[in-house]
């Protein structure tokens, strides 16, 4: 009985689901009381509804205009998913030409007193923002949130950009439903490409469109000005897509940007054919975008104006003549002059010289002068355009694709990258922001070829401890650290945040030492060696005494506390940076009058291909045990179907850091 009531709900609550009514304003006191998801119980909202329409139009503005119209409906399910009920609408803009939005319409649905109570967005909750050059935002909270709500708005906007905006299907929560319509006219070819793993086969036709086209004409020799209208018979291809049940994009620790691996469909202008004007195309390739690039005048042309460099080039020439001196001296000079505004450029706008007075400039200014200073210096050096991990994976060959460069120099055969943006960095290193798969390295006779980016080298971050565990169960202990390449830049740049007592402070709250004394780094400024760190610290209650036993973890408080990777199944890569080793030794030196009645056993464990190894090993010798872990990423990046096998990795060394020592009173 209990089996049949159970299926007769899930059917009532499937047959709601489809039934639902989706019309803007449409809200039941149903889905207001409802504050379970079903499909994903963990969801701290979901999206109801979200349907988007796209189509042409005319004005006598702007001419042909794309017009997107936004609906969507979300349920707050807990607290956490009280910031859905903000939403934050990107508007662009270039020169004179500007996206406008217009008629929203928004509300907040709420139970009160058992019953459905709406209350509208007003006008003074709605905020302008200018972000940056080329965007505005427009914002707004929904009135009166809570758990339980359901928020909805709507909302048009009117761009003069010929671009169709990215069908984002798949959100940080979980959508029930979703549907799209894209109505192309016939004078507009775009090519589509689905992103994401999940699959959608669209519903496609066409119909006539009757369109509305609306000029300025000029009369009596351009002293006035009419408005004249056509109508114009033509077609339009449709495209719908319709959705239920599209799980959250969930992330986890290790990923580059979740946003490339978000189910979505974008859309590229291939080419147009107006009336009369014949065939126009758009679409290029990643080798003319480069090149379109090199010949700019804000950036090939920039290199070649190096007078202003003339002194430099001699001071440097003065100091050495060998290929990596000279690039380690000229990356010296450039990335202390020179400080990074912050903006991530491929183009140099304002120029190089102006960046080179101020001493101030973009990624594009600065690095670009390090490539003409090394040309002038006889090294071969070259840029290389890039995406950073922000900006995410290109899809289409556009000039929008690059976002950054950095500097590359070849040296006997082997390329050597380099980016001045970062005070702290060293030939070969790059910081985190430029680690995104390749690069466009961009020769001076307009040729390119792809650059890895991710360091091959493991960086390695290595302790020693000796401590002394106490018969009631405290501890005192000496801890030497060594940090390289990207660790030792990480080390330099977290360092830098806090002067020292704020530095130790942080270390103490880390480990919950209840004292430290005797800390001191070397190398902080000496950036070709590794960092150096030393501390002797102490702990009260270290170790748990349980009656005549002491237990211990062979780590201590170096132990990794659980495994980061969650999930089920994840399908996007795990991505690490750079490969990575972390070998530690602790020297345990155990109390009088005890001995050991317990050890883990020792194990190696390794990830297929080569990509990473665990090895823990331990022993007893003379009142002391002596631990060796030795933990290695070997790649930056380990595939999509290998995750299953690296979370089993990690668990392994979870499980095995988490064993105890057992000592017993004699």
């Amino acid at each position: 009985m209990k089996k049949i009531i159970l299926i007769l709900v899930t059917i009532i609550a499937s047959n709601i689901i489809n039934a639902q009514d989706y019309k803007f304003g449409k809200v039941s006191l149903d889905e207001v009381k409802n504050n379970v998801y079903a499909k994903d119980t963990s969801a701290s909202a979901v999206i109801l509804h979200k349907s988007r329409r796209t189509y042409f139009n005319h004005d006598a503005t702007d001419g042909y205009v794309i017009v997107t119209e936004i609906h969507e409906r979300i349920k707050i399910l807990n607290k956490d998913g009280l910031d859905y009920g903000t939403k934050e609408i990107g508007l662009f803009k270039s020169g004179s030409n500007k996206e406008r939005l217009s008629s929203i319409k928004a509300y907040t649905y709420s139970e009160v007193e058992g019953k459905l109570k709406s209350e509208k967005l007003k006008k003074n909750g709605v905020f302008k923002n200018e972000v940056s050059d080329n965007w505005n935002e427009t914002s707004f909270t929904m009135p009166n949130v809570k758990v339980g709500s359901v928020v909805e708005w709507t909302y048009r906007i009117t761009s003069p950009f010929w671009k169709i905006d990215d069908l984002i299907i798949q959100a940080d929560i979980p959508t029930a439903h979703y549907f799209g319509k894209i109505e192309r006219l016939s004078y507009f070819n775009f090519q589509r490409i689905v992103k994401g793993r999940f699959n959608v086969v669209p519903k496609e036709y066409k119909e006539p469109r009757s369109l509305n086209v609306s000029w300025e004409q000029s009369t009596n020799r351009a002293l006035t000005q009419t408005t004249k209208s056509a109508t114009r018979q033509t077609t339009e291809y449709v495209t719908e897509y319709e959705l239920r049940d599209i799980p959250a994009l969930k992330e986890e620790p290790y990923v580059d940007n979740i946003d490339n691996y978000r189910f979505l469909i974008t859309y590229e202008l291939m080419s147009t054919e107006f009336p009369n004007n014949g065939l126009k195309k758009y679409s290029t390739s990643w080798e003319e975008v480069v090149k379109t690039i090199n010949k700019s005048k804000y950036f090939g042309e920039q290199i070649k104006k190096t007078r202003f460099l003339k002194d430099d080039v001699l001071h440097l020439k003065s100091m050495g003549t060998a290929p990596l001196e000279i690039t380690n001296n000229a990356f010296d000079f450039v990335k202390n002059k020179m400080s990074w505004n912050g903006k991530k450029a491929v183009v140099t706008r304002d120029g190089i010289q102006k960046a080179y007075k101020e001493n101030t400039g973009s990624s594009a200014q600065i690095n670009l002068m390090l490539v003409m200073l090394l040309r002038e210096c006889g090294v071969k050096a070259n840029p290389v355009l890039v995406s950073t991990r922000d900006h995410g994976f290109p899809v289409f060959p556009t000039l929008d694709g690059f976002n950054y460069v950095i500097a590359c120099v070849e040296i006997g055969g082997k390329d050597i990258l380099l980016d001045a943006t970062e005070k702290l960095n060293i030939p070969g290193i790059l910081p985190e922001r430029a680690l995104n798969w390749e690069g466009t390295l961009v020769l001076e006779d307009d040729r390119t070829r792809k650059i890895n980016l991710y360091p091959n080298k493991l960086s390695q971050a290595n302790t020693i401890m000796n401590v002394i565990i106490n018969e009631d169960g405290s501890l005192e202990g000496k801890q030497r650290s060594n940090f390289t390449d990207m660790e030792a830049l990480k080390y330099r740049k977290n360092y830098k945040k806090y002067n020292k007592e704020e530095y130790i402070e942080d270390i103490i709250n880390t480990y919950a030492f209840d004292d430290l004394i005797d800390f001191e780094v070397k190398n902080i400024e000496e950036l070709n060696k590794p960092i150096m760190e030393t501390y002797a610290f102490e702990f009260d209650e270290g170790v748990d005494v349980i009656g005549n036993e002491i237990y211990i973890s062979p780590l201590l408080f170096l132990k990794i506390q659980s495994n980061p990777f969650k999930l089920e199944e994840r399908n996007y890569p795990v991505n690490f940076v750079y490969p990575q080793s972390r070998k530690k030794i602790i020297n345990i030196k155990t109390p009088q009058g005890y001995q050991v009645m317990s050890l883990p056993k020792p194990i190696k464990v390794s990830l297929p291909d080569g990509m990473g190894s665990f090895l823990f090993n331990i022993n007893e010798a003379k009142g002391s045990i002596n631990v060796i872990t030795d933990f290695k990423i070997n790649r930056a990046i380990i595939p999509a179907y290998k995750y299953l096998e690296l979370k089993e990795f990690y668990n392994q060394r979870v499980m095995k850091e988490a064993e105890k020592i057992v000592l017993t009173k004699i």
